[in-house]
């Protein structure tokens, strides 16, 4: 059985054929070169209409309201860290101090224990530690989360100042302490010559002591008496056999060597003398009572004999020798 199929329907080819160069097209069909628009040779201002106040009232409630979150957002989490028991002072470490405990260094920074050690003055508390008159100088630093480090420069005492009582004394003339059976572990000399003085009178004298003490150094074991006289000339009394010396100016310290150097012989060559006077560059002179000064002279020799006083002696001072004079009746100046 043969089947048979329909007739297949002829394809129908469509054939583009370019344009001739020769053949003239209508120009509605010519081929456009410039851009699909065209701008116009004056823009047209668009006016923005405007919002009214409603819009603007609720755009300002809208950022109130993010501020508002953010505040309170801020606010919540510094008062969690404010709270925070981690954070709370505990300790205290206190490094320079030898008079001052540690106790009393925390009773100096008053309620900074146990407080958040973020919100310190720490400037407060270096105003409380300065008003101690032991303190001279101090610094304080946060070391998180509970610790305080407290660094102290004291007052060094150098002398005991005689005012309506005895007084510690520092190198510079400033009152520390008041002497007592606290600070009786402190074997120093005595200023004299600062009671019923203003206070700037009192300051000066008490400088120019202080100043000698701290020249002389680990010399002022050998001092047990410091007198500023009105003229600011400085009476010193040594320990021991109590020698007095007087100075003015410096150098106190090599002065003062020299003379101990020659302490015991100086002693044996004018056993009452009232002072020795170090007040003058390479002599010492010293000062005996006039009566002394009176039995020593000679009765007047002959006319033809003449008169001989002898004041002057050689005394060895190291390396080469030195005059001593003995002065009667008046100060070697």
């Amino acid at each position: 059985m043969t089947t048979r199929l329909p007739p297949a329907e002829p394809v129908q080819r469509r054939l583009i054929v370019p344009p001739s160069p020769d053949l003239s097209l209508d120009p509605a069909l010519a081929p456009v070169d410039d851009a699909p628009f065209l701008r116009p040779a004056r823009r047209t201002r668009v006016r923005q209409r405007r919002r009214g106040w409603t819009h603007r009232t609720v755009l300002a409630l809208q950022l109130g309201a993010a501020l508002l979150i953010a505040v309170s957002a801020l606010w919540a989490g510094y008062s969690k860290v404010m709270a925070s028991e981690r954070l709370r002072v505990g300790k205290v470490e206190v490094r320079g101090g030898h008079f001052l405990s540690e106790g009393e260094v925390r009773e100096l920074l008053g309620p900074a224990v146990g407080e958040n050690i973020l919100g310190l003055d720490i400037e407060a508390l270096k105003g409380r530690l300065r008003a101690s008159p032991w303190v001279a100088d101090a610094t304080v630093s946060r070391t998180l989360p509970d610790t305080l480090r407290v660094e102290i420069h004291e007052r060094v005492p150098l002398a005991l100042a005689e005012m309506d009582r005895l007084y510690l004394m520092d190198g510079d003339g400033a009152l520390i302490d008041i002497y007592g059976p606290r600070t009786a572990v402190f074997d120093l000399p005595i200023v004299r010559g600062l009671a019923k003085l203003d206070a700037e009178a009192r300051r000066d004298r008490a400088a120019r002591a202080g100043a000698l003490l701290r020249d002389v150094g680990d010399l002022g074991s050998e001092i047990s008496e410091v007198e500023v006289e009105p003229s600011g000339d400085l009476r010193v009394v040594l320990r021991g056999a109590g020698e007095v010396v007087r100075m003015a100016e410096p150098p106190y310290r090599s002065r003062l060597v020299t003379f101990l150097g020659l302490r015991q012989e100086l002693r044996e060559r004018c056993p009452r003398a009232e002072y020795f006077d170090l007040r003058f560059r390479d002599r010492i002179y010293a000062k005996e009572p006039a009566e002394t000064a009176a039995a020593a002279v000679r009765p007047s020799p002959p006319a033809t004999e003449p008169a001989a006083l002898p004041d002057t002696h050689e005394m060895p001072t190291g390396p080469r020798m030195e005059p001593i004079h003995t002065v009667a009746g008046q100060e070697g100046g």
